[in-house]
């Protein structure tokens, strides 16, 4: 088989302008997983409250789903370097006054919840962005290995920076964690523009990056993405199928300070650890998704992906002992990557580029979702048990893998 038809599992990393974006990723992606790890050990360690963690992670990622459509027409009308580092910013810049506070002896649940917001305003645009720019930094035929080479780098930061948080916090204290996170995003801002834009290759003849125009109509740019949805069917069945997946297969990292403090009777670096083992099984399942394109028909991926990602909350809710929930955690991990990675190729596969950012600002609305499910899982964890919690999310996730196994023979059967 030639190159065109089978490109190398991780050919987008020979693009020159690529690797330097790549640079940039990984230090925002260990950022964001130094977030996701040390705000819910503060919230759980102040509170010990199942709906203050739901909550919380609910206001990191509400702005997703609030700003989408502005999202979508800021990414398409400006320059998607620029929007990067701006994020990169804004990011190093909350971590700094946390750091600030913490040190000063300041720092409070609510301050935490302030600059929560703030920061998930500018991670409002994050995924649009850079989805938008990836694909202008590679040739087509390298777009399923750029996203699977994305996974793979997020997942590793799932892997490192939780099991490193947690044993600095014990071995530093909360306060020099934070500045680390504002270190992470200093320089990364400054790598992000220095990508070459005259380097850059199009995705393909004759689909080139719209130019670049001032503030868009807004109202006339999201009708006309909306008919561009409706009217292609195989962008709007991969739309649909994330909305059981993130509405509630991811709510259950909410929940694992409270299965590492509570459950467990651990300490922060329980969590780090049972942060880092869900990474590690997301990579595994990055490796095996790249190995399975272009061998495995692409709608067994997806269904099987929601089936086999259920099942392992399910496992995951029906225990209380280390022997169960580590590989429970691995094999959602597994299963989550390998479906998203499919799904996400789908997605850019089949949107264009003058829609692209606005498209992607779609998905990131539906992927949002995932905001009303920590929501909710906070409150059920809190009005019945943590595990009953994880178990319905897990059962709603297993149902929508059979719903398409079943009822949707057009995404069913997609090579």
């Amino acid at each position: 088989m030639t190159d065109t038809a089978r490109p190398g599992a991780f050919e987008a990393l020979r693009s020159p302008p690529y690797r330097r974006y790549y640079g940039a990723a990984a230090l925002s992606s260990a950022g964001r997983a130094l977030q996701m790890t040390i705000f819910g050990f503060i919230v759980f360690e102040e509170t010990e409250s199942n709906f203050l963690l739901g909550l919380f992670s609910f206001m990191q990622m509400a702005p997703a789903l609030v700003l989408a459509p502005v999202v979508g027409v800021v990414v398409d009308a400006f320059e998607r370097r620029r929007i990067l580092a701006t994020i990169f910013t804004v990011q190093c810049l909350g971590f700094a006054i946390l750091a600030a506070l913490e040190f000063g002896g300041a720092l409070t649940v609510p301050a935490i919840g302030v600059l929560v917001v703030v920061m998930g305003i500018a991670m409002a645009f994050a995924f649009p962005a850079s989805s938008a720019l990836v694909p202008t930094l590679i040739p087509r035929r390298a777009l399923q290995s750029a996203i699977a080479a994305n996974s793979m780098l997020m997942n590793t930061s799932r892997i490192a920076a939780p099991a490193i948080t947690g044993v600095a916090i014990s071995a530093l204290g909360v306060g020099a964690v934070l500045a680390g996170g504002a270190v992470l995003y200093l320089p990364a801002g400054f790598i992000i523009l220095s990508i070459p834009m005259a380097l850059v290759a199009t995705s393909s003849a004759g689909d080139s990056p719209a130019p670049l125009r001032g503030p868009a109509r807004f109202f006339s740019d999201l009708r006309e993405v909306i008919a561009y949805i409706r009217q292609n069917r195989m962008l709007r069945a991969a739309l649909v199928n994330d909305i059981v997946p993130f509405g509630f297969g991811m709510a259950y990292i909410a929940l694992l300070p409270s299965i590492a403090l509570d459950t467990l009777d651990g300490n922060a670096g329980t969590l780090g650890l049972l942060h880092g083992v869900s990474g590690a099984g997301a990579l595994l399942g990055t490796f095996t998704g790249a190995w399975v394109a272009g061998r495995v028909p692409r709608g067994l991926v997806i269904w099987s992906g929601m089936i086999g990602w259920g099942s392992g909350l399910i496992a995951l809710a029906l225990s209380a002992s280390y022997l169960v929930i580590i590989p429970a955690l691995a094999a959602t991990g597994i299963f989550q990557t390998l479906y998203i990675v499919q799904n996400d190729t789908l997605v850019q596969t089949f949107a264009e580029d003058r829609y692209r950012g606005r498209v992607i600002a779609a998905q990131s609305m539906i992927n949002a979702l995932r905001t009303l499910g920590f929501l909710i899982i906070g409150v059920l964890a809190s009005l019945v048990s943590v595990s009953f919690a994880i178990a319905i999310f897990g059962a709603a996730v297993v149902a929508m893998g059979l719903a398409t196994l079943l009822l949707r023979p057009h995404m069913r059967d997609l090579q």
